[in-house]
This record gives C-alpha cells, structure tokens and sequence, in this order.
C-alpha cells in the first residue's frame, strides 16, 4: 500500500511538472509565428516564449517588454489571442469585416484585445466592452 501512494505521489507531480509552460527560444516556435510577430510587431522587444502543453497541441506565447502578448496553437502556429498593454491591437490582424464594424459603430475606441473562439472571435475594446463576433465576421453579441 505504501508503495502505490508513493507511486501516485510521484506520477502526480510529475504530471504537474510536465504541465508547467516552459520557456522556449523565439526560434523554436513555428515559422508563421514567428513571420507574424516580425511583420506585425516590428517595435516591439521580445521579453520571454513559453510554450504551454495543452491536451493535444502545444500553446506558444510571446511576451514583450512592453507587457503585451501574443499566443499562438502550436500546430498550425495560428495567432489565437492577441491582449495589448498600451495601444491597439495591429489593424492588419483583424478581420477587415470586423474592424469596419468597430470603426463604426465604435468610433474612438481602440481593439485591445483579439482572440479567436470556438464559434468565432472575441474582441475587447480600451472601453472595457466585449464584442463577439462569429466565424464569418458578423456581430452577435456585447457585454461589459
């Protein structure tokens, strides 16, 4: 019996160890991540890559000086969220549909966040206000 609760006491951290985000180079992550941070956030220094092992794909995120970040999926190495310190999210990172939507409806507000949702995207405003939007660009909904 002593042996089985060891045994399980050793599998657990294990697992909690393995679960951890590890610091990675920018290098290691895949290419159109990296090709999407070079182009889309050219003034940005680059602080720290970690890569979180989630289920079944692995998570890449990038952490700049400024404070602002920006995860990745591993697999494909799609951008999946974007959350900005200061200032908004890069124009070319969001579907045109849904910029014109914000521009106007919106005036004045900066996108400082963007992420990608199983039924569409999430977009926060510097406002505090959450848009969502589905897979098509369309408006569905907004909260506080």
């Amino acid at each position: 019996m002593k042996k089985f609760v060891l045994f399980l006491v050793c599998a657990v951290a294990a697992f909690a160890v393995s679960a951890a985000p590890q610091k990675v180079d920018f290098d290691k992550m895949p290419k159109n991540s990296q090709e999407f941070v070079r182009k889309n956030f050219p003034q940005e220094t680059i602080k720290s890559v970690e890569m979180d092992r989630e289920a079944s794909w692995d998570k890449y995120t990038v952490y700049f000086t400024s404070g602002s970040q920006v995860s990745f999926e591993g697999g494909s190495g799609d951008c999946s969220q974007i959350i900005m310190k200061n200032g908004s999210v890069p124009a070319g990172t969001i579907p045109a549909k849904i910029r014109s939507y914000v521009s106007s409806n919106y005036a004045g507000r900066q996108i400082t966040s963007y992420e990608t949702t199983a039924d569409g995207y999430k977009i926060g405003l510097s406002n505090h206000t959450y848009l969502h939007f589905d897979k098509d660009g369309d408006f569905s909904n907004a909260a506080k």
